[in-house]
């Protein structure tokens, strides 16, 4: 946490490297994206419906009616792809995220489609770097022609040894190739050490049109990962609204602000939310004030999630949990 304040110290100072964009050639364009979901708990598990959810026609029906502009698909595409060059893609898992792909454009919906839980990355990017190109290559080809509310989001919270200026670097190789087949297509540069914000702030990314910039926030991780089965947070209880916890989110927000203004690429905060065993009214507490807090300054937003641990909507009983769907749209 000492790093991450410090970073935001030095963004407020003006003395950040994602400032070195420098003299933007470009036009900046708002983003397409404003209320996001995350359908977490599906494709990015190694089998669709192993955590207990699959993608749903009716549920995308079901966003868009309460207000929602886009999804995200998290894909963990390293399950489904060989391992060795060309990296080809099992046509199945293709098919599978072509569908989702196609609902999203009938109902209206943009759709972000990203690499995830790519784990071989980040224990050996000399290996697997090149397998993430070539799942690019595949992708970029393959959706050539598909409307705009495509949108593409190069790989999830890299991490170890993937650091800030590897994942700058494979991100500009990315976002290359993907222009040879997608001149115009948004595309969102995945941010290092977990998706972090002082990452993001501490990122010297390619400066260009239709190119977003991301970060996750779970701030404080206490809190919100509280009792979850997936880290070591097992103390329960823990409360969050006070003033010394806004002023923190209130410096961050502010400095991821900073980035977008700075950098001319809009930010947008492509997960955040509290884990479902939280008292549900600490959750929406939480989830409207960091809601709220990224649109008075002009960012986008992407809840985690739809119906998976973190959830808003209950599929058991068909129906939103008031107070996050509340906390999301009032």
């Amino acid at each position: 946490m000492r790093k991450v304040l410090l970073a935001l110290g030095l963004i407020l100072a003006g003395c950040v490297n994602v400032s070195d964009v420098g003299s933007r050639s470009y036009v900046a364009v708002d983003s397409p994206i404003s209320r996001c979901m995350n359908m977490g708990s599906a494709l990015e598990a190694v089998y669709e419906g192993q955590w207990g959810y699959t993608v749903r026609r009716s549920d995308l029906v079901r966003l868009k009616r309460a207000g929602f502009d886009t999804i995200r698909l998290p894909v963990r595409w390293s399950a489904h792809s060989a391992h060795e060059a060309p990296y080809t893609i099992d046509p199945a898992m293709l098919a599978r995220v072509d569908e989702i792909v196609g609902w999203a454009n009938e109902i209206g919906l943009n759709i972000i489609v990203n690499v995830h839980h790519f784990s071989g990355l980040n224990s050996d990017p000399d290996r697997n770097e090149p397998r993430l190109e070539g799942l690019w290559d595949q992708l970029s080809h393959h959706y050539v022609g598909a409307p705009d509310n495509l949108i593409f989001e190069t790989i999830n919270e890299p991490h170890r040894k993937m650091t800030v200026a590897r994942t700058d670097a494979i991100n500009a190789r990315l976002l290359e190739r993907i222009r040879q087949d997608h001149p115009d297509r948004w595309v969102i540069l995945g941010t290092a050490d977990w998706g972090q914000l002082n990452a993001l702030i501490k990122s010297n990314p390619v400066a260009a049109e239709r190119v977003m910039l991301t970060y996750h926030d779970y701030i404080p991780f206490d809190f919100t990962h509280q009792g979850a089965h997936w880290t070591d947070r097992k103390e329960t209880g823990l409360r969050w609204g006070s003033r010394s916890d806004r002023a923190t989110m209130k410096r961050r927000l502010d400095a991821a602000q900073a980035v977008q203004s700075e950098s001319g690429m809009p930010v947008f905060v492509g997960e955040f939310g509290v884990f479902q065993k939280v008292p549900v009214r600490q959750r929406a507490r939480w989830t409207k004030a960091l809601r709220k807090g990224i649109e008075a300054r002009g960012m986008s937003w992407c809840y985690w999630d739809f119906a998976g641990e973190l959830k808003a909507y209950d599929v058991e009983a068909e129906a939103w949990i008031p107070q996050l769907k509340s906390a999301l749209l009032d």
